[in-house]
């Protein structure tokens, strides 16, 4: 079956192209930038409920069978439509079985769907994939030790493989720009401690591209940049952070327009280059996974949808066969929804897909990643199951048997002593040790 084309509105690109491109006379963790600049309305904390644990294993079809009748029957109770999340291997089986039901069945109203986070692991694992021996792992073992990026370049370190690919991503963005506008590229190690005034005066150690691969066929044109060019992208660098200036102007402003088409013309000129056409693309990669993390913080569907789709292919391409035929499937269903499941479809495109473990805008989780944050991790940290408790069965039923009592008890105390913390709006992205390279 093929799939429709998803059509989403994403700002994403733009706002990244915006704070590559002046880095490092402006520099800001993304994150922290994402977090100012984005905002609107959406559906609030979300409340986390433990659950009584089936003491089986999960790969199990009985097991699955079980949670899926469970979560069926407490669906009708609240006459509400049943919804569950799984990784890519229990997708695939809980997808199985309910093909597979009679059409009376309670289980066929049941939406079950394919979790972001191991999704987005996967892309990673593609993205390093097909960059085996390109070179990235030598550039990322200047940052990170080397034991480390074979994690992040199979997505299983996804925190250290998402800023290690943005990184990567700014400074690539740097060395175009640099040959495009011929601007100075920053060195560290410079005597001045501010790395913007370094970029601005050195002017001596920037080297001359090869142009070997360059199409004279089609010259670009001149790349001599204006110096209000500069200042016009400081003054929207500066006005979308003061909020003067709404991020949904960005698609449509002229510098970034120009900035955009010129790096345009300059990948047309090297297209015959094997190299550059590699790195280009990795860039892509690394601007799709920016867009999919997007729309999970913002709870935006239709753009959560998209970037699935545009996925497809790096994971067919490095192999990842499972995940893109899942992804394939699941794509399927959730375009289906709005005949099958018009309410749920309504709910999920205004941000009720995504748990928000805070009241902010900008933090929305998919569901496999708050389950990994929550209740995996109070399994694996001290006093759980794997840390001093043992797996015996006398230890896991007795887990089992108080975990969702002691979280509601965690959860009322978290309430009583609330009026000790101290929430902000403020980011670690935003602090001098996060917005250097």
């Amino acid at each position: 079956m093929k799939l429709n084309q998803v059509n989403a509105t994403s700002y994403s690109e733009s706002l990244s192209l915006l704070s590559r491109t002046v880095w490092p006379i402006k520099s800001t963790g993304w994150s922290a930038l994402c977090q100012m600049v984005y905002g609107g309305v959406f559906p609030g904390k979300s409340s986390i409920v433990y659950l009584p644990m089936i003491d089986m294993n999960p790969s199990d079809l009985t097991c699955i069978n079980s949670t899926l009748h469970f979560i069926s029957k407490e669906a009708r109770r609240h006459n509400a439509d049943p919804v569950v999340t799984f990784d890519q291997p229990l997708y695939w089986k809980a997808v199985n079985i309910i093909l597979n039901e009679a059409e009376s069945s309670t289980l066929k109203s049941m939406v079950v769907r394919l979790g972001g986070f191991h999704t987005e692991m996967s892309f990673l694992g593609s993205i390093g994939h097909i960059m085996n021996s390109s070179g990235l792992s030598e550039l990322l073992e200047t940052v990170y030790a080397s034991t480390a990026v074979g994690h992040m370049l199979s997505g299983k370190a996804i925190s250290r493989a998402v800023r290690g690919h943005f990184l990567t991503q700014t400074a690539l963005t740097l060395l175009i720009t640099s040959e495009i506008y011929d601007f100075p590229q920053y060195t560290p190690g410079t005597d001045t401690d501010d790395p913007s005034q370094s970029y601005l005066d050195d002017k001596e150690n920037f080297p001359k591209a090869d142009t070997t691969c360059v199409d004279n066929e089609k010259p670009l044109e001149s790349n001599q940049i204006l110096p209000s060019e500069i200042e016009q992208l400081i003054t929207v660098f500066e006005g979308i952070i003061q909020s003067n200036i709404s991020i949904e102007s960005l698609n449509d402003n002229p510098t970034l327009n120009i900035i955009s088409e010129r790096i345009s013309l300059f990948r047309k000129s090297l297209k015959n280059c094997f190299t550059a056409s590699l790195w280009f693309q990795y860039m892509d990669m690394v601007e799709l996974l920016r867009q999919f993390i997007t729309a999970e913080r913002r709870g935006n569907w239709n753009l959560h949808l998209k970037s699935l789709q545009q996925m497809l292919p790096y994971l067919a391409a490095s192999g990842h066969n499972l995940y893109a035929k899942s992804v394939h499937i699941y794509l399927q269903q959730m375009q289906n929804l709005p005949a099958t499941h018009p309410a749920l479809d309504n709910l999920f495109k205004t941000g009720h897909h995504v748990i928000r473990r805070t009241d902010r805008f900008w933090a929305g989780l998919s569901t496999d990643l708050v389950i990994e944050q929550a209740l995996m991790r109070s399994l694996k940290t001290t006093g759980g199951l794997t840390r001093g408790r043992g797996l015996s069965e006398s230890q896991r039923t007795a887990r089992k048997s108080r975990h969702h009592s002691l979280q509601k008890i965690c959860k009322q105390s978290t309430v009583e002593l609330s009026y000790i913390s101290t929430s902000s709006n403020a980011t670690t992205n935003i602090s001098c040790s996060r917005t250097t390279l």
